[in-house]
């Protein structure tokens, strides 16, 4: 296993980790948890870097019990209560059931929008340093299953004979540059366009895929708004309508993001690089 940047460490990114503990349920180590708000990554020997993470606002011990459930059963779990458990299943079926998972209640985590941002943080410091994207996050499976919807659709996924049949090839992470000047124009190495205010947004915006940012140039965080859309028109006439037109925008196309789930991976880069900059989410975000 790789432990770029501390993933594996008990201070990653200056938090107080939990030891890692055994996921499945024949320990019972995750019971040990506390049920404060937190923030948990989960790993597998079989991959490099870390395989999910996650926050929950609630209890940390019963998010992860959530995660758990049905990861080891003979059929695929739904996607609920938690998203991520169809994939853990699908690496247990592939390989075997050696998850350890780790987690950590800062006190900071209490705050819904630090929380998330944290989040963020954690996985956009995973895909610069491993140069992976997480399997388990932003709906992602292993190739070879088709994954199972909520449990009330009745539909559970499983073995696939198509290897690509709910596998997302993720992107690439981005180049970092200027990642510390959230308004310049190649922060994180994309190629900004000119701001403008938000009450030109009806002009030369592209109906196309893409990535934006909007701000205030008095306020502290820099940005106030940080989003993606397969149609950045459409989405920033939205914004246009229900924010101050004087605010300032900003667009970056990303002709390699084919699918949706693809600019959200783009979208969380973003929103962690803030925070990592920071210490705060964008204004509005969350």
């Amino acid at each position: 296993m790789v432990n770029e940047s501390g993933i594996y460490d008990q201070e990653w990114l200056g938090f107080d980790w939990s030891p890692w503990l055994k996921l499945h349920p024949s320990q019972e180590e995750i019971k040990t948890l506390p049920t404060d708000p937190g923030l948990y990554r989960v790993r597998h020997p079989e991959y490099d870097g870390l395989v999910y993470i996650g926050e929950t606002g609630r209890s940390l011990r019963g998010r992860i019990y959530a995660l758990r459930r049905g990861i080891f059963d003979e059929q695929m779990p739904f996607s609920d209560p938690h998203t991520g458990s169809p994939s853990l299943w699908a690496i247990a079926d592939r390989y075997s059931p050696e998850f350890e998972v780790s987690g950590a209640t800062p006190p900071i985590a209490a705050d819904k929008q630090q929380r998330k941002a944290i989040e963020d943080a954690l996985i956009a410091l995973h895909r610069r340093e491993t140069e992976t994207n997480l399997i388990g996050n932003f709906g992602r499976m292993p190739p070879g299953y088709s994954k199972s919807k909520q449990r009330g659709s009745g539909i559970r996924g499983g073995r696939s004979d198509d290897d690509l049949r709910s596998f997302r090839r993720g992107v690439d992470p981005l180049s970092w540059e200027n990642a510390k000047e959230a308004t310049a124009p190649n922060w994180m190495g994309l190629d900004w366009s000119e701001p403008r205010p938000l009450e030109d947004a009806l002009n030369d915006v592209p109906d196309a895929g893409g990535i934006y940012r909007i701000w205030d140039t008095e306020d502290f965080p820099p940005l106030d708004y940080i989003g993606e859309s397969t149609s950045l028109k459409r989405r920033l006439r939205k914004h246009r309508r229900n924010r101050n037109s004087d605010l300032l925008f900003s667009f970056a196309m990303l002709p390699d993001c084919d699918e949706k789930f693809q600019l959200s991976q783009i979208e969380s880069e973003l929103l962690g690089a803030h925070w990592l900059a920071y210490e705060e989410a964008p204004t509005d975000q969350y």
